[in-house]
């Protein structure tokens, strides 16, 4: 929650804030939480959240000397203190790894709580196999109530690093439309686009949702390529740009001589 700003200053602004030790690899990055995703954060946490830590409190209060119990939480440098095994120690957030994170908790209104935005029914965040049966019941919900009007559904239980896929190519397709503009001539905006490298390197939509994933390479963003190529305008457009002034009246033949330069006059055959 301190990541989030949950319960200082402005908690419904975004938030930011870097991970490292429970990022992909270790390798760290910027997590970017938008303005409505705090906003439903923070309402959880006032109306449904209270319920959970308030019957969780007790039994937490007796395992205290097995969890991490911050006493002070330094939330301009993203630093925690507290006792973890009768030693008093001191984390910076970034580099906590899940497995601490899950145990770590402060003193809150009903007594022990922990730190995490969700927790389960020890009060604690909810560990990878309760996680992996929230999603189970999801898929379940999810087929149960669809119909006529619900999207295509994956043919496989979707995963949660399909989200991570999801949000990628979302964002990549956003991001090209906003680089395209309004501007009608292809030529134009190529040229817009290459114009300077620094530009390219700052601007480009794969580059950025590259940074975005922490990948180690731009190569594993080319994989959503496939997914964002409006193959069947270009082809359309290329069919028209072959017709030539040939109009509407040209053969298919004509068309093909035209595509590959067969034309009376082209110098010959291939």
């Amino acid at each position: 929650m301190p990541e989030l700003g949950i319960g200082v200053n402005s908690p419904r602004q975004a938030a930011e804030f870097a991970v490292q030790a429970c990022a992909k690899y270790g390798k760290a990055r910027t997590v970017y939480v938008p303005e409505d995703a705090v906003r439903s954060v923070d309402t959880y946490v006032m109306l449904e959240r209270p319920e959970l830590t308030a019957a969780a409190a007790r039994n937490l209060g007796r395992r205290h000397r097995d969890l991490f119990v911050v006493s002070r939480i330094d939330h301009g440098t993203r630093r925690v203190r507290g006792l973890l095994d009768g030693v008093l120690r001191e984390f910076d957030m970034q580099a906590m790894p899940a497995d601490l994170r899950r145990i770590t908790v402060y003193e809150g209104e009903f007594g022990l709580e922990a730190l995490a935005v969700f927790v389960c029914r020890s009060g604690l965040m909810p560990g990878a196999d309760s996680w992996k049966r929230y999603r189970h019941a999801a898929w379940r919900r999810m087929r149960a109530h669809a119909d006529a009007t619900t999207p295509h559904l994956p043919a496989k239980r979707w995963r949660w690093h399909d989200l991570r896929h999801t949000h990628a190519l979302h964002l990549l397709s956003y991001l090209e439309r906003l680089m395209d503009g309004e501007e009608p001539d292809h030529v134009a905006r190529r040229r817009r686009h290459d114009r300077y490298l620094s530009s390219h390197i700052r601007h480009n939509p794969l580059l950025i949702v590259s940074r975005r994933l922490g990948h180690a390479s731009p190569e594993t963003a080319y994989a959503y390529l496939q997914y964002t190529d409006d193959l069947v305008n270009e082809f359309e457009e290329a069919f028209c740009g072959w017709v030539g002034d040939a109009g509407e009246e040209a053969t298919y033949a004509q068309i093909a001589a035209h595509a590959f330069g067969l034309e009376a006059g082209s110098g010959g055959g291939r």
